[in-house]
């Protein structure tokens, strides 16, 4: 039993590592969960092997324990909300603080779950939209929706944030906050 295991193992938990890494920012806790899907596996193996796409099997046990964490992360913080914020998780790198891109991660994090999952898959990771399809289980026209519902999104998060000067090519000129609730993000 331990061999079909291993090679799981050895076929897999590169990619998933980064995934999952993707999805928490934090390698500690991606390893934890790394492990811990690597223990459904083999606590499930039977269903593994009978799988038509292990990959994208493996893909959604991942999502799952990645789900499980964050949901217990959020019950942690709503008991923490109580004594206070704390001001490491408030502490932005000064090399983020007035540049755009160092915005758009803590914005992606206020998305629901399948939008930012399709947006770091597709736009950060390099996913296709339809690797994506099969790591959702879904179909290619509605990875297809899902990602371009999560692009809208996440522009109406980045116009509410702050405004901005564009040219001709739609590059940034100028940023200036606006003092809305979303502009903690720069």
């Amino acid at each position: 039993m331990q061999q079909p295991v291993t090679a799981i193992w050895q076929q897999f938990s590169n990619e998933l590592e980064k995934f999952i890494c993707r999805q928490t920012g934090d390698d500690a806790v991606c390893k934890d969960l790394l492990q811990e899907v690597f223990l459904k596996v083999y606590i499930n193996l039977a269903k593994v092997s009978a799988a038509d796409n292990i990959r994208a099997y493996l893909y959604r046990m991942a999502n799952n324990v990645i789900t499980d964490h964050h949901r217990r992360r959020q019950k942690v913080r709503q008991v923490s909300v109580a004594y206070g914020p704390d001001p490491a998780e408030e502490a932005v790198p000064p090399e983020e603080e007035y540049t755009l891109a160092g915005c758009l991660r803590p914005m992606m994090e206020t998305l629901p779950e399948i939008y930012r999952q399709a947006l770091i898959l597709t736009e950060l990771d390099g996913y296709t939209q339809k690797q994506y399809a099969d790591i959702a289980g879904i179909s290619v026209s509605g990875a297809k929706s899902r990602v371009q519902r999560a692009r809208e999104r996440l522009k109406e998060i980045i116009l509410q944030c702050c405004e901005y000067e564009f040219d001709k090519y739609g590059n940034i000129l100028s940023c200036c906050d606006n003092s809305s609730p979303r502009s903690k993000f720069c």
